[in-house]
């Protein structure tokens, strides 16, 4: 594997934790993190790399939403950098794909979630909306190891 993709990856690994971190600690949340306002922060992350796209856009920190709302956003954003870390961790350990797959987009906003999973003639071979199929598959096809960064998806 190329060692300055892997060095990539590990440097946004730590962002992203840092990052969750500052969210499950209830303090303000620093990294990606776009737009002013009472109503048009967003949390933005995007990756690209040979193997994997990521590109996610969720309404942050809307202060005239209401507290349920409010909750469900953060929890959306916590749920997105699990994922990224998860994306990003499988990819290093080359336990991104199985056999013939070549390529990983995954977009993820307000509107929805998408994912597609391309093969090496560019050709796609699995895509939907549920993420849950694409982590469950992800996660069996990771070994278990204590000091693995992979974080359960929830």
């Amino acid at each position: 594997m190329d060692e300055e993709l892997k060095k990539r990856r590990e440097e946004a690994i730590t962002q992203l934790q840092t990052a969750l971190d500052e969210l499950a600690s209830g303090t303000e949340l620093t990294r990606y993190v776009t737009g002013h306002g009472l109503q048009s922060r967003y949390f933005e992350f995007e990756w690209n790399d040979p193997a994997l796209r990521i590109d996610f856009h969720l309404p942050h920190d809307c202060v005239l939403s209401d507290e349920e709302t409010q909750r469900s956003d953060a929890s959306e954003i916590e749920a997105a950098l699990r994922l990224a870390l998860l994306l990003l961790d499988a990819a290093n350990r080359k336990a991104l794909f199985q056999q013939g797959e070549e390529f990983l987009s995954i977009s993820l906003d307000e509107f929805g979630t998408e994912y597609r999973i391309f093969g090496s003639s560019g050709n796609a071979l699995d895509s939907g909306e549920d993420l849950e199929i694409l982590v469950r598959r992800l996660e069996l096809s990771l070994p278990v190891e204590t000091d693995s960064q992979i974080l359960i998806w929830s």
